[in-house]
């Protein structure tokens, strides 16, 4: 009689529902991936490791350092491959009103400094220059007299 462990189940579970798998970044359709994804995969699209908890059914992004897998030891970074043996991949890990750490990051940031100028929203330029009473005054300073 065959005994098949947890580890081997979730693997060939994982092969069996690859089908409809896109990538948890970018959202492309990962159907020309060999399977089982292994952890040198990465997306031919925006080149993310796809052996990930982002990627993973056991993943619980509203809880920090939790993985749904109790005997899973999850890995600090979500978006890194890692080793685990209870990766089973998900096909709805896309999520494109989730944004990346990145985009997380460069959000919290405008918010304290403001946005960044961006050429394309330049405003119209006007023929009236500006003038402002510190930039005056500071090259007063530094003029050099005549």
């Amino acid at each position: 009689m065959w005994r098949i462990d947890a580890c081997a189940h979730n693997y060939f579970r994982g092969m069996a529902t690859m089908s409809a798998v896109v990538c948890w970044n970018c959202g492309r359709d990962l159907a020309d991936i060999p399977r089982p994804i292994s952890r040198h995969n990465n997306c031919p699209e925006c080149f993310s490791d796809l052996h990930c908890c982002r990627m993973c059914k056991h993943f619980l992004p509203e809880r920090v350092g939790v993985c749904a897998e109790d005997r899973a030891d999850p890995p600090v970074e979500k978006e890194n491959a890692n080793f685990c043996s209870f990766f089973v991949p998900v096909s709805d890990a896309f999520n494109p009103n989730k944004k990346s750490k990145g985009d997380a990051a460069k959000g919290a940031l405008d918010d304290l400094f403001g946005k960044a100028p961006n050429a394309d929203n330049d405003p119209e330029p006007t023929d009236a220059p500006t003038t402002d009473p510190s930039l005056d005054a500071l090259n007063a300073l530094f003029r050099p007299k005549k």
